[in-house]
């Protein structure tokens, strides 16, 4: 990645979670962490991931939920970003944090 796309993925990074944590309340998702941004070497795809802590719903569930607030996040990053275009989003979630723990289990039972 160039540093354009790193400076613009931190800062989309850091517009989306404040938006989260003001827009995106009356979903009742918990608290919602933008983990990583991926930019396109164009700048026109952003793909978020996200992680969920205190959510009742599953993960794919809740990114449906926030998919379709999807154009308002998306008009509302428009007004912030200094960009020419203002990328397409795609959210993913992000099992990074789970996928650890698993690994983690399986050391601590080789380990016994």
């Amino acid at each position: 990645m160039s540093i354009r796309t790193e400076r613009v993925a931190e800062e989309i990074k850091h517009q989306i979670n404040t938006a989260m944590s003001k827009d995106l309340a009356e979903l009742h998702l918990g608290l919602v962490t933008v983990t990583k941004v991926v930019m396109s070497p164009d700048l026109k795809i952003a793909k978020v991931y996200l992680t969920f802590l205190g959510s009742k719903e599953t993960p794919e569930r809740a990114i449906a939920k926030i998919d379709n607030r999807k154009k308002h996040i998306r008009y509302e990053l428009g007004k912030k970003l200094k960009l020419k275009f203002t990328p397409d989003i795609l959210f993913f979630y992000d099992d990074t944090a789970e996928y650890a723990d698993h690994i983690n289990k399986i050391l601590n039972d080789i380990k016994k």
